[in-house]
């Protein structure tokens, strides 16, 4: 994970980025479960300077002001690799706390739909950006 200062550190950010950090890393701390998903980034931004490189993780997020409150859009399927790809943003943007559990529904998507030993950034580009939003924007019964 790479993430900016963000609003706790930096003057120009539109929203707070270490919280946003701290929180996923409580969601995703169990090691088993790390291994198990394997190679992922998870790039975060706190404003459109992109320090943290939002444009360029597997998953990105970037923090944006909205009438003055922090809110964050997601993007998937970004790499900074040999054959390098921005994110698309997934859709509307989400409250702080609801981030990790939305990187919690795209990566259930990932293990359902992955194949064998298949990373994150394949079975995105496999499957495309329709599986995540459905799942992600679903609403709750």
């Amino acid at each position: 994970m790479i993430c900016c200062p963000g609003g706790d550190f930096c003057a120009l950010a539109n929203a707070k980025s270490i919280p946003i950090a701290e929180a996923i890393q409580r969601k995703f701390s169990n090691h088993e479960d790390l291994k198990d998903i394997g190679p992922l980034t998870v790039n975060i931004s706190g404003c459109m300077n992109a320090c943290g490189h939002h444009h360029v993780g597997n998953i990105g997020i970037l923090g944006v002001d909205k009438k003055g409150d922090e809110f964050y859009q997601v993007s998937l399927g970004g790499s900074a690799e040999n054959h390098t790809t921005l994110g698309s943003i997934i859709g509307p943007s989400f409250a702080q706390e609801e981030i990790p559990g939305v990187l919690e529904k795209v990566i259930a998507v990932y293990r359902d739909q992955r194949n064998d030993n298949e990373r994150f950034l394949d079975t995105f580009h496999r499957i495309g950006m329709g599986p995540f939003k459905e799942k992600v924007y679903a609403k709750a019964d």
